[in-house]
């Protein structure tokens, strides 16, 4: 218990207040673990957390997406009583596309992920996320490469395993990983009809071909690691270009676009057969070129 006298003026005379504070003692932190750093600890606590909590916050958007779809059937049944349009309310699922229906461009597409050791972890969890939506590009068009993810092992292939269980039942014709390196992939092909593409070389890539095979860094890394992939390719006599971004999309510093971005353009090109359209209907209307 502490005692702390105050002096206060009231009707010109000097009061004398006693208050008494109590002492709560020190506040006991949780001790670190030994050989952790500070930042360590906080980011498993962390991590922890989120973990305890992930049940809860799925059961919340699972709610919240409940009260949603129940406010939109009430405005719909609203406007159906007063006779008016309620179209823009209906929901309109994008058709589901078989694997049967598609059409084989005849063209590879290769995410190379072998550069785990150069990414933090959150690049290991960022480009998990962009193969995840590389396949969903490849899944939902029309037109369909063959894609492979190559050196799939280390924290990538962990993060799959932990947090991604069900892409060991995503359709082989779509999507294929494999542990291999690149060197190992490409044994015996005919590495003329083989394209690495890298920001960091000068000659562009024209057009896709079928019968070819394009390589894309698979690689999170804020641009840190200038002429990796083209320096890379050329260890493997590996032919470079780059996509045509200069021509197409207004973009400041370096030219690198995301893993993803770049496999969904090569797809894209497959259905419009041109690099604007196809840079058009991938990237945010913010990153093009606009015509003065």
């Amino acid at each position: 218990m502490v005692e702390e006298k105050v002096v206060n003026e009231k009707d010109g005379e000097e009061v004398e207040v006693e208050k008494k504070i109590k002492h709560l003692g020190p506040f006991e932190r949780p001790k670190i673990p030994d050989g952790m750093s500070k930042h360590q600890w906080k980011k498993m606590v962390k991590r922890q957390r989120w973990v305890e909590n992930k049940g809860k916050m799925k059961e919340s958007r699972r709610e919240r997406k409940k009260e949603r779809n129940e406010e939109r059937k009430r405005k719909i049944e609203d406007l159906k009583s007063k006779g008016e349009d309620y179209t823009e309310l209906l929901r309109h699922k994008k058709p589901r596309i078989e694997v049967e229906d598609q059409v084989s461009t005849g063209a590879k597409v290769i995410i190379d992920c072998a550069f785990d050791d150069l990414m933090l972890e959150k690049e290991v969890v960022s480009l998990s996320s962009q193969i995840t939506r590389s396949y969903s590009e490849n899944k939902g068009g029309h037109n369909r490469v063959e894609l492979l993810v190559t050196s799939f092992d280390k924290r990538l292939k962990e993060r799959f395993d932990n947090s991604l269980r069900d892409y060991d039942k995503w359709n082989e014709k779509q999507i294929q990983f494999v542990e291999d390196d690149l060197d190992k992939v490409l044994e015996g092909e005919d590495l003329s009809k083989v394209i690495y593409l890298s920001a960091d070389t000068d000659e562009k890539l024209e057009e896709l071909k079928s019968g070819e095979t394009y390589i894309v860094g698979g690689i999170v890394d804020k641009g840190r690691h200038k002429n990796l992939c083209k320096e890379k390719a050329e260890r493997l006599g590996i032919q470079t270009k780059r996509l045509p971004i200069d021509e197409c999309i207004k973009i400041s510093g370096r030219k690198v676009l995301a893993t993803s971005h770049v496999v969904e353009l090569l797809i894209k090109w497959f259905k419009y057969r041109d690099w604007k359209e196809a840079f058009e209907d991938v990237l945010p209307p913010r990153k093009l070129r606009t015509e003065k």
